[in-house]
C-alpha cells in the first residue's frame, strides 16, 4: 500500500510536551506573579486594579490550565508511545540483522563450531 508512511518528528513532540508543561507552570504561578506586579506598581489604586483583574479570571485560568495540562499529557503519551515503538522496531531490525549476518572472526571465516 503506497502512501501509508507515518513520519513523526519525536524531537519536536518532546519540545511541545516540555513547552506545554512550562505553560501549565506559568498558569499555576500567575496569581503569585500578579500579586508581585501589583505591589511593584507603587500606586494603591492601580495595584488594586491589577489584583482585581488577576483574581477575577482565576476560574478561567484554572480551566485553561486543566485543558493545557490534558493536552500536555496526551502529547507526552503519544511521544512516549511512538518512542517506545521506534526503539522496539530498531532493536528488532538490529537483532534480525545480527541473525542474518553473524560476526566473523579470523580472516572472514565464521567461528569454528564447538
Amino acid at each position: 500500500m503506497s502512501g501509508s508512511d507515518l513520519h513523526l518528528d519525536l524531537q519536536r513532540l518532546r519540545e511541545l510536551r516540555d513547552d506545554l508543561h512550562a505553560v501549565v507552570r506559568e498558569f499555576q504561578n500567575a496569581d503569585d506573579f500578579s500579586d508581585d506586579v501589583a505591589e511593584a506598581t507603587g500606586h494603591d489604586d492601580l495595584a488594586g486594579h491589577v489584583r482585581d483583574f488577576a483574581h477575577k479570571w482565576n476560574e478561567k485560568r484554572k480551566q485553561m490550565t486543566t485543558n493545557v495540562e490534558n493536552l500536555q499529557k496526551q502529547i507526552a503519551a503519544i511521544t512516549d508511545g511512538f518512542t517506545s515503538v521506534d526503539e522496539g522496531l530498531a532493536r528488532a531490525l538490529r537483532d534480525a540483522d545480527a541473525e542474518n549476518h553473524p560476526q566473523t572472526s579470523g580472516g572472514g571465516r565464521p567461528p569454528a563450531a564447538q
